[in-house]
């Protein structure tokens, strides 16, 4: 009855290395999602928000220089010699605006972009009034006035790269839960390594003790 314990075990081990077989072909497709998700996150982090908080970062420059600009100037003389300067600044933050709105907004950033262009746009009209259209005669008057809309801009690009850098975190822990899953499956995979190795020894020698031994020719002793 050898032979049929030796079909029986043979079955139990093909069994189990059917699972295995079957498990690890699940796992290289878990694998290849893995890498996929990883990949995603860190373009996320760098097209979403490394590109959008250097967006950012050139926007509140340009703004500054414009204020500057106008801060240094006291005289109708002085004005007519920045004019050109500001619009340089303002085709700036223009471009600035297309590039940031193609990256991936959040709900509360999507709310915060449009007030910050909509302030932009106000800040313009203010501009237009006050530097392009006139005298400067009450210069001091002028530049509070341009001044409160700085501000307002700016306050509403300090909120828009605390998004950065909240989002920016959550794309961190996302990718360092894809690292240890992937480690978690890499360390359960080497143990069903090292089950499917002691289930093919056992096959070997299981082989080898059901075998029929041949009889010794008595006249050979």
């Amino acid at each position: 009855m050898k032979w049929a314990y030796s079909i029986e075990q043979k079955m139990k081990a093909a069994m189990a290395l059917t699972v295995i077989f079957v498990f690890l072909f699940i796992k290289n497709v878990s694998d290849k999602r893995h890498f996929n998700e990883l990949g995603d996150s860190f373009s996320a982090v760098y097209e979403d928000r490394l590109l959008a908080e250097s967006y950012i970062y050139e926007m509140s420059n340009h703004l500054s220089r414009k204020k500057l600009l106008v801060d240094d100037c006291n005289t109708k003389e002085d004005l007519n010699q920045i004019k050109d300067k500001i619009k340089v600044h303002n085709n700036a933050i223009q471009s600035l605006i297309g590039s940031y709105e193609k990256t991936k907004l959040t709900p509360t950033e999507e709310v915060l972009f449009k007030d910050f262009k909509r302030k932009i746009d106000s800040g313009l009209a203010l501009e237009q009034k006050h530097i392009y259209e006139s005298d400067f005669s009450n210069a001091q008057s002028a530049k509070q006035i341009l001044d409160e809309a700085f501000y307002g801009v700016l306050n509403t690009l300090n909120h828009l790269s605390n998004i950065q850098i909240t989002e920016g975190a959550k794309l961190n822990k996302t990718s360092q839960k894809i690292v240890l899953g992937s480690t978690s499956d890499n360390q359960f995979e080497l143990t069903l390594l090292i089950v499917l190795g002691t289930v093919i020894l056992t096959l070997i020698f299981t082989s080898n003790s059901t075998m029929p031994k041949i009889p010794r020719d008595p006249s050979l002793n």
